[in-house]
């Protein structure tokens, strides 16, 4: 990945830069430690990354990322900063970062953060090819191949997995996840906008199998919690597990794995807020990897 730091501490600047370059996580092509410079910079380069300060000279990061976000760039930003204010912290997520990490960085944290962003990205990816690559199967002439019941087969296998590995394989709201998914997976295949609403989904599965709405909805949120509840005590017991790091990331907002994790841990009364698009979305993308 091509990263773009907007820091005006040199040696934070310097310290990520040696960290890109060691773990090889990509390539730093430019730098600088001013807010207005730092936004006409990322909108020249168009890096799949930026790092970019929450206090800055000329502009602070929060304005600098709404300018861009607005330009409709497809940037992912991680904001960095000292601060600790849960109303800033808000604020920048509102804007659309990915990730907030606290000075002093930490090796492992900011390595970690960045692993997750290009999971996020690869999976946006793979969503957009889905759409793109399969309008054979919406000819009217078009059959299903051997290859592709084993591909579905496949799938369905990995998708099993994922949910013994979640904890979630016997919860009733499983089957229901599984065939939001298919519904998910049938939109994109066909070429159909990828701005699908959720209660469409709900809707189409109740006719489907004859069940209430209220009654699915509940179901599948019930039994994504008690996923997300799950990988978060994966992360308390290993930061740096495996299935955790995959699953924080590519299932679920990694600052609401955050939350829930310190709700576990007696810090915090609130838990994490489930997304369940992004959770639908993400399955289909570990059951295609």
């Amino acid at each position: 990945m091509r990263f773009v730091i907007i820091e005006d501490d040199v040696s934070i600047r310097k310290i990520t830069c040696n960290i890109i370059k060691k773990y090889d996580l990509g390539t730093v092509v430019a730098e600088c430690g001013d807010g207005l410079e730092g936004e006409a910079i990322i909108a020249d380069y168009s890096p799949d990354v930026a790092l970019v300060d929450l206090l800055l000279p000329g502009q602070d990061g929060v304005e600098l990322i709404r300018k861009l976000k607005e330009r409709g760039m497809d940037t992912s930003f991680i904001m960095i900063s000292e601060s600790t204010s849960q109303p800033m912290i808000t604020k920048a997520y509102e804007t659309g970062i990915d990730f907030y990490i606290h000075k002093p960085i930490n090796v492992l944290e900011i390595t970690s953060v960045i692993r997750k962003v290009e999971e996020s990205r690869q999976l946006r990816t793979v969503m957009s090819l889905i759409s793109q690559t399969t309008a054979r199967y919406v000819s009217p002439d078009a059959k299903p191949t051997e290859q592709d019941d084993n591909v579905k087969r496949t799938r369905n296998t990995r998708i099993n997995r994922i949910f013994s590995e979640l904890g979630i394989i016997s919860e009733a709201g499983a089957k229901n996840i599984y065939q939001l998914a298919q519904l998910v997976d049938v939109r994109l295949s066909s070429g159909q906008n990828q701005t699908y609403q959720l209660h469409e989904l709900y809707q189409e599965l109740s006719v489907a199998i004859e069940q209430d709405v209220k009654t699915i909805e509940q179901r599948v949120r019930r039994a994504i919690a008690k996923a997300m509840q799950n990988v978060a005590n994966m992360g308390i017991e290993d930061y740096h597990d495996d299935k955790f790091e995959m699953y924080s990331g590519a299932l679920f907002d990694f600052k609401e794995i955050r939350h829930e994790m310190a709700s576990i841990q007696g810090k915090s009364a609130y838990h994490g807020k489930v997304n369940i698009k992004k959770f639908i979305e993400g399955l289909l993308f570990l059951a295609a990897e």
